[in-house]
Parts: structure tokens; sequence; C-alpha cells
């Protein structure tokens, strides 16, 4: 094992449990115990008062930590603010949350990813003379491990998603702006402290990714029927009402085959209670309120909302307001109502955040293509309104949905621009593909280094890129779509 420097300000004692030891009795032993553990120690007033060499190396501090002895603990994290340590307003909620704990004697836990990448697993533990000792552990291989592992599980329930949705690419789409909403609605509940036995980020995680799987049941659902614009017989409406039992038992089945997957088992569950509604009507099993899963629930509204504000062959596209106004007169029917204000609350604040708004200029002159463009334009303005609440997994999220759906959109439009003989195909066809790349390239490096916000460099480019394509280069392409309609 090799040496560490003894401990400042901090006496000699064997240590073999942190909470046996007060503030001043912790020793050299007990660092050389948790080698490749940082610690920091505060007194009872929650003031620095030592510290080890392996908390000096994970922080890059060098010796700047010994100003602080003595001094409040709040005053380290603000210069650790100011050296970029943390993004703006990441301190003040840090002390919010923790303070009381702290002041109450409490134990927690948390993870943060530091700006140079490196994750580290934070523990606050209460010492029994007063004070408290900080480890800091360094788990960026295991998050690097974890987050490759929740991925796969995504890109898996992405695929089986996308094996239901492969006869309608708009619908395909449809499944992440629902997973989208599912999170953002989840979150809101948590935040509004509803259904706090159930509701935590794990859950909210789990929800949007597995409400991903809620369709999956149609791939069994003839064309005929699921791209029949006119009414259903009776006949035709109990066959695509199967879809979500089979949907069910698809799921079930797979999981034999994969293993314990949580994404999965709730995917099942949504798979077969997104019908379901909250007075009984539903299908298909006629469940009611509580009976029905909350994950069911919440996607139930979400999943309406998007078929309402989205094309389909047998419809045109609502207003967000129409459609929210729908699900209004349905709560305490069809919709569960804490689920319904909570998800008012979510619209409402999606409809505040507009890095920049569509203008009748954009059209391109075909009715699909600007409504594809209503959809990019509408998906980067939720980063702006979602960086602002510095939450990593929902910016996670819609940057995921902006990828696939740029790439989906750019298909559409090439195949477009190709049957129409557009003469500059090759180089707009070059900047699609430039542009995909950006996303990709920064969505990973957006997800390694843990970031929770995007900043304004990074929503200014997204802006001024599609300001630029759809408004200039898209343009010029106009004349050659519009000889093809004729």
């Amino acid at each position: 094992m090799r040496y560490q420097p003894p401990l400042r300000r901090i006496t000699t004692v064997p240590m073999s449990d942190p909470n046996a030891l007060t503030a001043d009795q912790t020793t050299t032993a007990g660092a050389n115990a948790s080698v490749d553990h940082g610690l920091l120690w505060l007194d009872g007033d929650l003031r620095v008062v030592g510290h080890n060499a392996t908390y000096q190396q994970l922080m890059e501090l060098d010796g700047e930590l010994e100003t602080f002895i003595g001094r409040p603990f709040q005053e380290l994290l603000r210069s650790l603010q100011q050296r970029g340590e943390f993004v703006d307003g990441e301190v003040e909620r840090y002390l919010s949350d923790h303070l009381p704990i702290l002041r109450n004697r409490e134990s927690f836990k948390v993870e943060r990813v530091r700006p140079n990448g490196v994750a580290l697993s934070i523990s606050a533990v209460p010492l029994p003379g007063g004070g408290y000792v900080y480890v800091y552990h360094d788990v960026s291989e295991t998050r690097r491990l974890r987050e490759l592992q929740r991925r796969s599980a995504k890109a898996s329930v992405i695929a089986m998603a996308n094996l239901a949705e492969h006869r309608d690419a708009d619908t395909g789409i449809h499944v992440l702006r629902v997973a989208r909403l599912v999170g953002q609605t989840a979150r809101k509940l948590m935040m509004l402290g509803k259904f706090r036995a159930v509701i935590d980020e794990e859950f909210i995680e789990r929800a949007a990714t597995a409400s991903i799987l809620h369709d999956i049941g149609k791939i069994t659902t003839p064309d005929h029927i699921l791209l029949k614009t006119g009414e259903l017989s009776a006949t035709e409406r109990q066959t695509i009402q199967e879809h979500t039992t089979i949907g069910a038992r698809l799921i079930r089945q797979a999981k034999l085959t994969m293993g314990d997957n949580p994404y999965l088992d709730m995917g099942a569950e949504i798979a077969l209670t997104h019908h379901e509604w909250f007075d009984g009507g539903g299908y298909p099993h006629s469940l009611a309120g509580a009976e029905i899963s909350l994950a069911g629930r919440i996607c139930t509204v979400a999943d309406v909302f998007d078929a309402l504000t989205s094309h389909r062959p047998y419809k045109t596209p609502w207003t967000a307001q129409q459609a929210l106004h729908r699900i209004q007169e349905k709560s305490g029917s069809q919709f569960d109502p804490a689920v319904v204000a909570a998800f008012v609350e979510v619209i409402k604040e999606r409809e505040t955040a507009c890095l920049f708004p569509w203008d009748d200029a954009m059209s391109v002159g075909n009715p699909r293509i600007d409504e594809q463009h209503r959809i990019l334009i509408d998906t980067v303005n939720q980063l702006a309104g979602v960086g602002s609440l510095h939450n990593h997994y929902a910016v996670a999220m819609i940057i995921d949905e902006l990828l696939v759906y740029a790439a989906f959109h750019f298909d559409f439009e090439e195949k477009l621009m190709s049957s129409a003989d557009f003469p500059h195909f090759d180089e707009h066809q070059r900047m699609h593909q430039e542009f995909v790349r950006w996303v990709e390239d920064f969505r990973d490096d957006f997800i390694a280094y843990g970031k929770k916000a995007l900043g304004e460099p990074v929503l200014a480019f997204l802006k001024d890129w599609l300001k630029q394509h759809i408004f200039e280069e898209d343009q010029r392409y106009r004349p050659f779509v519009e000889k093809l309609a004729i």
C-alpha cells in the first residue's frame, strides 16, 4: 500500500469505522485504509478541518485547500464554482437541498461528474462527536459501464419498437416523443409531491424508456386496419385493441431470453395498460384508478396528446391547445386527474421554451416537409427549456429525439429532392450528414462528461443552423419540389 501523508489538523487514532471517530480523532491510518478515497472533514459548525491527499488530487486543488482550513464549507464550494467546477446555480441548489440534512446530522449520498469527466460518488457521514466526514470515490469506470449497459438496453427497446412501427416512420418518431413527455410528466409529479412512494429518479428514467414499447403489439395488426383512413368496423376495432395484450406478451417473451431487464418489466405493464381508463371504461381488462400502473396512467396521457397533435394517414394534426383541452375534458374519466394536472404544467412550460418560432416564410411548399420542420424547431426549442432545468437525463432524452428525428426527416427530404432531380442534391446531403455527425458527437460528449445544461453556444448553433438551413438551403429546392407536385 502506498504512503499516505498525514491529515492536516487531525490527530491519530485507529480508524475502523468513520462513525466511531470524532472530528479530532481521525487518523493517518484511516487515510491509508481508504487510500483510493478522497476524505474531507467538517466540524460541528460545518467548517473545513481536514482532508487527505486523495481528495486534493481528485479535485485538482494542489495547495489551495490550506486556505480553507477553519472556514465554512460553503466558502469552499463557492470557490470551486468560481473556477468552473459547478454550473451556475448548482451550488445554491446543493446547499438548499443538503444543508438541512447536514444540520439534522443525517447521512446522504450523491453522484456527480466533474468538468474533466471524472465521476465521483460522494457520501456524507455524521460523526458521533460532531461534524461530518465526506468520502469521495472515483466511480468513472463504473459509471461508464452502467451508462453503456443503460444505452444498450435502451437501444434494444428502440429496436423492438421500430419493428412494430416500421410501416410508418412518423409513428416510429412518435414513440420517442411520448417517451420524452412521460419522463417530463413523471418528473413534474415528483416535483409536485405526488406518488412519493413510487416516483424517484429511477422510476422516471425507466418509465420514459419503457414507454417506447407501448405500441409494440401493433406489429401483428394488419395494414388494412392499422392504416385505414375511414371508421373501423367493430371487428377491426377489436383486432386493433388486441395490441395491448399481444404487446405485453411479446415483451415478456423477450425478457425470458434477455434475462433481468427493468425496462422490459415496466414496458410490459405500459403496453398492457395504456388504453385503460381511469373510470374503468378502457381496455383490455376494464381496470380503474390505482389498479392501472402509474407508468401506464402517465403514458396514456402522453400517448393521446402526441397522437392528436401528429399527422396520421386518417387525420390532420390538432394544435397543442386543442389536444390539451380534450385531455382536460377527459380528466377523471379517461385520465388520472393528478397526471393531467402535471401534464398541463409540462405543456405550459414547453410552450414558453422558444429559441425561435415557426414562420410561414419557412414553408418550402410541401405540407409534409413543413410539418417536419415544425417538429425539428419544436425539439430544439425544448432543449432550451429543459436545459434551463439542468436535468441531465431529460436533456439526453431530447438530444436522442433530435438525432433520430433529424435522420428521419433528412431521409424523407432527400428522397423528395432526388425524385425532383434537384441539381444540388449531393451538396445538400453532405450538410445533412455533417449535422447528424455533429449531434452524435455532441450527444456522446454530453453523456460522457455528465453535463446537465447545454450552454448558450450550443443552443445558438442549433438555432442558427436550423434557421439558415430552412430559410436558405431548403428554399433552393422549393421550385423543383413544386414542379414535382404538379
